[in-house]
């Protein structure tokens, strides 16, 4: 299994308790059979807003998404044996994200939701070493990693809890599948500094894109199932389950 760590900044997004209203941008639907094309729609009006953050309820600002440290690892199924850390990195382009469905199973507790993002970029400090299919790699510089055409699908499961006499919901068991049209790697500093080996092997990163994806793509999609799966447990926990939905 892959080796893929995600440490998310999440200070100043803890210590209030207090039951609160929905945001104002977010529009409850009724619990009927039209839930889904309601949440669909109420949803692509609040993302905007989202995506700017809200301290009240301990949503980080996303424009850009800063992650503390992002690992991915050679695990034993690793194919190309490459271990990269990205720190302090950001991901620029989540406020172009497209809302395009919305699926709650209240049954089966189950939520889908399906989206895609133009161009995600991913800016941030990195140490590589390996092997990156059959060619090592060392290095210790500015990573900038450009995705085009993200396409996004995410599924969780969710619990209702009952904190201070009330129901809250809670999602758990999230994942998320992303898919792509490309991938550009520009990673500096490769080979302490040899300008003609870190110009071909970044070359040689981009010719091989599929191939890294199978390695990066985990990482980036634990990045944002867990980025989703805070946002709305974080406004969950402060707003009862009963508020969720209009009556």
């Amino acid at each position: 299994m892959k080796s893929v760590q995600v440490c998310l900044l999440l200070s100043a997004l803890c210590g209030l308790s207090a039951a609160l209203k929905l945001p104002t941008y977010i529009k409850p639907c009724p619990k009927d059979a039209n839930f889904n094309k309601c949440a669909l729609e109420h949803g692509k009006a609040a993302i905007p807003k989202i995506l700017k953050g809200d301290g009240k309820y301990r949503i980080p600002n996303m424009q850009p998404l800063e992650v503390e440290k992002i690992v991915v690892g050679d695990g034993p199924d690793s194919k190309i044996g490459l271990q990269l850390v990205c720190e302090k990195c950001k991901f620029y382009g989540l406020e172009g994200v497209q809302l395009e469905d919305i699926k709650f199973d209240f049954e089966k507790k189950r939520v889908f939701l399906q989206g895609r993002v133009p161009k995600v970029q991913m800016k941030g400090k990195y140490k590589a070493s390996g092997k990156v299919l059959v060619l090592p790699i060392t290095g210790d510089g500015d990573a900038d990693i450009n995705l085009t055409n993200v396409g996004l699908k995410y599924n969780a499961d969710f619990e209702v809890e009952k904190k201070n006499g009330k129901d809250h919901l809670k999602l758990v068991n999230p994942v998320l599948d992303i898919e792509t049209d490309g991938i550009n790697f520009k990673l500096t500093n490769l080979f302490n500094g040899d300008k003609l080996l870190g110009d071909n092997m970044n070359t040689f990163l981009n010719e091989n894109w599929k191939e890294l994806l199978k390695e990066f793509g985990p990482a980036v999609s634990e990045t944002l199932a867990q980025i989703i799966t805070l946002i709305v447990n974080n406004i969950a926990e402060l707003v009862p389950y009963e508020d969720v939905f209009s009556h």
